[in-house]
């Protein structure tokens, strides 16, 4: 009895050490959360705002999540779900725009935050970058030579109105001497201009100078040259200023044709989306 005992025990140690050796023994592999999206920015529309990322180098993503909020901390809400590209060769993606927000009011700031999530349903943190941005209306605009028509020469940026330069509502308007254009303010005290220089896109410019000492130029007018963008402060009767821009599409025998943008947000000099390496942008999103 004893000795069978014994071989029993034997047999069960043996089947013991044949499974501790066996190839098929299960083990447990980790699998860490995705990276958050990268190089997060937005560009700023009329009504709308666009969101831009890159993605992480993984080829398990399935979708991205798009987080809004009114607060740069905290109070994020899940605004919309976007597929992610199939990406088995770890490809570099960028997501260009990865998504357009057109639930949002102009003259509002709002901020944006993007996750991954992977096929385990496991979701990345929030993507680290501070990005936030207010959306204002633009627009083209025609504007004549005031002595061909003196009630088409001057715009009001705050109701986006043709109007005529000895108009109250004026802000800027156009005239000219002999071929030559200029741009014109309308009050040396409430109204300030600055050339920004040639720019191949509307959005070369994102932020003006602040008012009224970054930069600023007080002739109160400037040459008009096709592909030049130009600046302007209007500053409110509370001492507020509301900035704007327009750039130079096209010049007529009489008239010059403008693309413009203007920034209902009082004293916000945000104008278009941040530019890398901007001192303004970085000063502004310093904060996170």
């Amino acid at each position: 009895m004893e000795l069978m005992k014994r071989s029993i025990l034997a047999l069960v140690l043996m089947s013991l050490m044949v499974a501790g050796c066996s190839n098929d023994e299960v083990v447990a592999v980790y699998d860490p959360p995705p990276q958050p999206p990268q190089g997060v920015f937005s560009i700023t529309g009329n009504d709308s705002v666009f969101i831009y990322w890159t993605a992480p180098y993984e080829g398990d993503i399935t979708h991205f999540e798009v987080f809004r909020s009114f607060y740069e901390f905290t109070d994020y809400e899940l605004i919309a779900v976007v597929e992610a590209w199939p990406n088995p060769d770890l490809d570099l993606i960028y997501y260009e725009p990865g998504y357009i927000d057109d639930s949002v009011t102009n003259g509002t700031t709002y901020f944006y935050a993007v996750t991954s999530i992977d096929e385990a349903g496991q979701q990345s943190e929030l993507s680290a970058e501070s990005v936030f941005d207010t959306p204002r209306p633009d627009g083209r605009v025609t504007l004549y030579d005031e002595a061909v028509k003196p009630d088409s020469g001057a715009f009001d940026f705050s109701t986006a109105s043709i109007v005529g330069s000895a108009d109250a509502s004026a802000d800027v308007y156009i005239d000219r001497a002999g071929v030559v254009f200029y741009i014109n303010v309308t009050s040396d005290v409430d109204v300030i201009l600055q050339p920004m220089g040639f720019h191949a896109s509307f959005d070369g410019v994102g932020w003006a100078p602040w008012a009224p000492d970054e930069g600023w130029s007080y002739n109160g007018w400037a040459e008009i040259v096709p592909g030049n963008i130009y600046v302007i402060a209007i500053r409110d009767t509370h001492g507020d200023w509301n900035y704007a821009k327009l750039r130079v599409l096209a010049e007529g025998a009489d008239a010059v044709m403008f693309q413009w943008a203007y920034q209902e947000d009082k004293n916000n000099p945000e104008l278009a989306p941040p530019v890398v390496g901007d001192p303004v942008c970085q000063q502004e999103q310093a904060s996170r």
